[in-house]
């Protein structure tokens, strides 16, 4: 009965023994260790970051919301959300953002910046008024914005008193003065206009531009009579001044003082210190002022301007018109190659370019620009004509005649171009000896003349 319990103490022991070191085992096991909060943040924050720049923006907000939950001091992070939120255009939440991140860090001048492109974005010009007075020490051009946001809000007093303070830092500024000049009309306030240019005229008459600012300013304010007297002035003041003329010109054609308008003409449009758009400008006038008076247009064939103004990209219909009407073919015929670039469906200009590509007896360009064109427009007998002709010249008869039998499905009436059409077709037979051909297109045209 003894060595029995000494049996059952001696199991029991071993299986004690071997629970305690299972026990043990298992109390030694490493438990898992949390990353440290900083490293935490900074896996969120460059995951935030790079949902970002692949524009995952709803990834991104996720990120930086679990960066705050981590930090919620730090202001990078509410800067980063205000950004993503002005992306997904969430105002609200964008603006509530950026405001914290400027609680929490002041001085941050891409912060404030941010905060004033929301509100911009939104043309909410009051909030945006008072972001953009934080930013004016950083850069001129936010003093001009302050300026364009005060007109945009409707708040004229505040806008002109910020134009003179940057009269007064940088000088005058044609911009601003625009500004003003908006400003004054908005407002009807004319009378101050005119004497705040009176006064700058006065103080420095030397300056040509402050003549210039009250010529315009009178202008638009339709008072003729004063930006005539100004303008002469200008010129009393500055004998040789080109520019003068420039106003001189317009005034004296409304009076009709030809003769000091044709003088005003010339000299701009000689000139090689004027820019020349403004020469462009004076010219274009007086091409449309011959139009309606045909008596000057020798004056105008007497017109050589500057090299300066060739060059000029503006007007290419008007100064091929002007290079026409002095017969100068070839360089009539640049400007309608680039007009016919610009308006490719302009059928005037595209049947001008071909008479030119003709009358320069450039045949081969004639004929490949017209048949070209003839694709897009099938029906139009002038560029048959046109490539018939060139095709005669270049010897290329049975080329040309092919073309032109074909054109003749789109004769509907008599009239002068139909009879020049039956003409070169008359021609074209004679070339291949078709005598009968010949004379039945012949008498065709003959009968459309007697009419």
């Amino acid at each position: 009965m003894i060595y029995m319990r000494l049996i059952l103490l001696f199991f029991f022991g071993v299986f004690i023994g071997l629970y305690c070191n299972a026990q043990i085992e298992n109390d030694s096991l490493p438990k898992p260790i949390k990353p440290p909060t900083e490293i935490q943040f900074q896996n969120y924050f460059y995951e935030g970051l790079k949902q970002k720049g692949i524009e995952n923006y709803s990834k991104a907000i996720d990120a930086f919301v679990k960066c705050a939950e981590l930090f919620p001091e730090r202001a990078v992070i509410f800067y980063e959300l205000g950004d993503l939120y002005f992306k997904t255009k969430s105002y609200r939440r964008s603006e509530s953002n950026l405001k914290r991140a400027i609680d929490l860090e002041a001085n941050n001048f891409w912060f404030k910046e941010k905060l004033y492109h929301l509100y911009v974005d939104q043309n909410n010009y009051n909030k945006a008024i008072e972001i953009v007075k934080l930013l004016v020490y950083k850069d001129k051009d936010y003093e001009e914005d302050l300026v364009n946001l005060y007109a945009s809000a409707g708040r004229y007093d505040e806008a002109i008193s910020q134009i003179e303070i940057m009269d007064i830092r940088y000088g005058y500024d044609q911009q601003r003065d625009q500004t003003r000049l908006e400003i004054y009309k908005r407002t009807k306030n004319q009378k101050e206009h005119i004497m705040f240019l009176r006064n700058r005229l006065k103080a420095s008459p030397e300056n040509a531009q402050n003549f210039l600012n009250l010529i315009y300013a009178l202008s638009q304010y339709n008072l003729k009579n004063e930006a005539f007297s100004t303008a002469k002035l200008f010129l009393k003041n500055h004998p040789k001044s080109h520019i003068a003329h420039v106003a001189l010109y317009k005034f004296y054609l409304d009076v009709k003082d030809y003769d000091n308008a044709i003088s005003s003409m010339k000299i701009v449009t000689s000139s090689n210190v004027l820019e020349p758009h403004l020469k462009v400008k004076v010219l274009s006038d007086f091409m449309r002022f011959v139009q309606k008076n045909p008596e000057y247009k020798e004056v105008l064939l007497q017109v050589h301007p500057a090299e300066s103004l060739d060059s000029s990209s503006r007007s290419n219909l008007e100064w091929a018109q002007y290079f026409q009407e002095q017969n100068k073919l070839d360089k009539a015929l640049e400007f309608y190659e680039k007009v016919a670039a610009e308006t490719p469906e302009n059928l005037t200009v595209i049947k001008t370019v071909a008479q030119l590509y003709l009358q320069t007896k450039q045949y081969d360009q004639a004929v490949d620009f017209t048949t070209d064109q003839l694709e897009l427009f099938p029906t139009q007998l002038e560029l048959y004509l046109v490539y018939g002709t060139s095709q005669m010249a270049l010897h290329q008869w049975n080329q040309a005649l092919e073309m032109l039998e074909i054109g003749l499905d789109y004769i509907f009436e008599d009239n002068t171009i139909t009879m020049q059409y039956y003409y070169l077709l008359a021609e074209l037979y004679k070339k291949q000896n078709n005598i009968k051909k010949a004379k039945a297109f012949s008498n065709k045209a003959k009968a459309i003349s007697l009419k």
